[in-house]
């Protein structure tokens, strides 16, 4: 467990928090106006919103260095609920659930197949329950700061992990989860990356590339699709699940 939790939560992470964007408030099933198309950093944040107006469906590969990580993941950001499975890098299944994260791993020292963990026990800082906490985050998209529309929908531009932190709720730890990723980084100000908006104005495709300090690049890669459809996540079975211990908590 405590070789799987770090790899975890660096791919959630990734995944989700990098990606997903606040509430605008605004309608999630509108077309872009017409002046958003003329500000394509504009079109881009009302893409993400959009994109998680409701239900979603999210794949996504992550890269560091030689290491490589694959999920996939249905999600309700008003419900809080989350389904996740994937290689990170072994072969693992999470589950979100209100405050309740399921984790599944050959990774996983326990007795049972599942760990329970309680996110509002885990410290705010937690990467971990930031990785769950997908309401208050903001990510990468908080932080573009240059795009341009190449054809097609696509669009590639730069984003500035530092105002992406000062655009994140301070909710979960997310603003000090961005800022530490900024100190990794070597360009933090200008991180390049490509975005696809689709005609009903949702962000259907992302990806950004990280070039750190000490590990390579991270490179990361997003697929959204499957939008209103229902997403139904069950707990697992009580005897195949474990509560995770006080220790464990003193870990996350």
């Amino acid at each position: 467990m405590r070789r799987l939790i770090p790899t975890l939560s660096i791919a959630l992470f990734a995944a989700l928090v990098a990606g997903c964007g606040t509430d605008s408030g605004g309608d999630s099933a509108a077309p872009p106006a017409a002046a958003s198309k003329a500000d394509p950093v504009t079109t881009i944040r009302q893409a993400m919103d959009r994109s998680l107006g409701g239900t979603v469906t999210m794949d996504a590969s992550v890269k560091a260095g030689t290491q490589s990580i694959t999920l996939s993941g249905k999600m309700d950001p008003a419900s809080r609920v989350v389904q996740v499975t994937g290689n990170a890098p072994e072969p693992m299944e999470a589950r979100l659930i209100g405050d309740a994260a399921y984790i599944k791993s050959d990774s996983l020292e326990g007795e049972k197949p599942w760990m329970k963990i309680d996110l509002t026990k885990l410290r705010p800082t937690s990467t971990l329950r930031q990785s769950f906490d997908i309401k208050a985050q903001t990510g990468l998209i908080g932080g573009v700061v240059s795009a341009q529309e190449v054809g097609g929908g696509r669009y590639t531009g730069t984003a500035d992990l530092g105002k992406a932190a000062e655009a994140a709720s301070t909710d979960g730890g997310m603003r000090e989860g961005l800022e530490s990723s900024a100190k990794l980084a070597k360009d933090p100000k200008a991180i390049p990356f490509e975005a696809t908006v689709d005609a009903d104005g949702r962000l259907t495709a992302l990806s950004y590339t990280i070039a750190t300090k000490t590990v390579g690049d991270l490179v990361t890669d997003m697929r959204m699709s499957g939008f209103g459809e229902k997403v139904s996540v069950s707990a697992p079975p009580a005897n195949e699940t474990e509560a995770a211990s006080a220790e464990m908590y003193k870990f996350l």
